[in-house]
């Protein structure tokens, strides 16, 4: 079986931590087959992997009906010929290149604004390309047709323990640690840092190089974590057990509204991760192979 993930987010790591989530998912329920991500060309190593695959995504080509269809995105999902794809939150590039032979499509969405299920008058939004429409977050509206919790990439169980991280960073067990996590915009993170650093301060940024990956599974050991209220990173911290220590920033996204995830989302339980939920789906036969 061959599975595709596709992402036009440019705005930090976030929509591809995302595809690894379901990738990882995927090995833990036993999944054989192929799975590759397409997405656009970003900053961060995490991304430099064998199944992530570069396309140019060009507004002018994806959103007009005729040249769409010969864009090198629409040529690199032919090629692969997914038996499912599964599109992170972006509809529209893929507006003039669905429906793909014999493949199944589902839509996972974030929350996001009334808008997102309208278009422009270039791409109008239209449900029925999907096969299933599936709402990651608390999201209403009268095309979203199933609800899972969160996707995340990690589980507790997949967690290090709690002495890890400061055996790692060099940081007695008398002293505070504080841990500065940041996957978005260039040059945020330093607005995260505090400015009286008398506790041991550690600043994870996903721009470096040698950047702990995940690194939500060493936070757990972590006295405080200073972080944006990204998607990613307020689910993990909810469904890993740190966000009561976790000091959330919301910053301002052109697609992300995540003043309103801290309002309307803060501490509220995770059953399950959701990546979990989709891999079951996929493994167990809900999308099926030519």
């Amino acid at each position: 079986m061959r599975v595709a993930y596709f992402t036009a987010g440019r705005t930090g790591a976030g929509h591809v931590v995302r595809g690894l989530a379901i990738e990882r998912a995927l090995v833990r329920a036993g999944f054989v087959g192929d799975y590759r991500m397409f997405g656009p060309q970003l900053s961060f190593p995490v991304v430099q992997r064998d199944n992530y695959h570069v396309v140019p995504i060009t507004p002018e080509e994806v959103l007009h009906p005729m040249r769409a269809p010969v864009t090198d995105l629409a040529f690199a999902l032919m090629k692969f010929a997914p038996d499912l794809l599964i599109a992170d939150m972006f509809w529209a590039p893929l507006r003039y290149i669905l429906p793909l032979p014999g493949c199944e499509c589902w839509l996972m969405l974030r929350h996001c604004a009334p808008a997102w299920f309208v278009g422009t008058p270039q791409a109008r939004f239209a449900a029925q390309q999907f096969d299933r429409i599936i709402a990651i977050e608390p999201l209403e509206h009268e095309v979203v047709r199933e609800r899972i919790a969160p996707i995340v990439i990690s589980n507790p169980e997949e967690c290090r323990p709690s002495h890890a991280l400061r055996q790692r960073l060099g940081i007695s067990e008398d002293q505070r640690l504080v841990a500065v996590v940041h996957a978005g915009q260039a040059g945020e993170c330093r607005q995260l840092v505090p400015p009286a650093r008398s506790d041991g301060v550690a600043i994870f940024n996903l721009f470096e190089s040698d950047a702990l990956f995940p690194v939500a599974e060493w936070l757990p050991g972590a006295d405080a974590v200073i972080a944006g209220a990204g998607y990613n990173t307020f689910w993990e911290a909810h469904w890993l057990g740190y966000s009561s220590r976790t000091s959330f920033t919301a910053f301002r996204r052109k697609m992300d509204d995540q003043g309103w995830r801290l309002d309307n989302c803060l501490g509220r339980p995770m059953p399950e991760n959701g990546a979990d939920v989709l891999a079951r789906w996929i493994v167990g036969g809900a999308a099926t192979p030519r």
